[in-house]
């Protein structure tokens, strides 16, 4: 196929430049099976194939008052068509990087949400731990690790010396110290197995 040799009388291109049709018509009939194979080379989507090769002519037909000669259809086309899929690549490169932004979002959304729930099910095994304890040792660690509380002020608003409060607070810890390890222990030993 001479690309240059559309076959278009002198008579006909000025149709053609004046809105005429039918001689765009047999221009797209002409270039349109080319057009299509050289996006079909660097798009896979046969919507985006289509929808490109379309625009390609749309182009063509707007613009055809800028093209100064038959001669010059294809080249004009070529350009459009090369702009058009340098556009669509460069639409697809910023939809991956949207979809990988996203899916790193998405983890750490997924990581950040893991975590509450590990937090959430480590609050409820030490509130599990400390609701064994006595009731004193119980009061007086929720005050201290909970509340934050110091042991003067533990020491007054429950009545008992500091002394008491710090003895309270040491066998509270030993004791939910005591119950965590075994049952990072328990974990340990599941994790291994399985």
């Amino acid at each position: 196929m001479d690309l240059n040799a559309v076959p278009l009388s002198l008579d006909e291109f000025n149709r053609f430049k004046l809105g005429d049709e039918k001689v765009f018509k047999k221009i797209f009939d002409f270039y349109r099976p080319l057009m299509y194979h050289k996006v079909r080379r660097v798009c896979s989507s046969d919507l985006d194939v289509e929808e490109i090769t379309q625009e390609i002519f749309v182009q063509l037909f707007l613009k055809r008052d800028s093209i100064p000669s038959k001669e010059a259809i294809f080249p004009f086309l070529f350009l459009v068509a090369k702009r058009m899929a340098i556009t669509l690549f460069r639409k697809e490169l910023s939809r991956q990087k949207y979809q990988v932004s996203q899916l790193t979002a998405w983890d750490e959304l997924s990581d950040e949400l893991e975590q509450k729930i590990a937090h959430k099910d480590l609050d409820k095994i030490l509130q599990t731990i400390v609701s064994n304890l006595p009731p004193q040792q119980q009061l007086v660690f929720n005050k201290s690790k909970i509340d934050e509380m110091s042991y003067a002020e533990i020491s007054e608003e429950i009545g008992i010396s500091k002394n008491t409060v710090r003895n309270h607070l040491v066998a509270a810890c030993q004791f939910v110290r005591l119950k965590l390890d075994s049952l990072l222990l328990i974990f340990f030993l599941i994790k291994n197995i399985f």
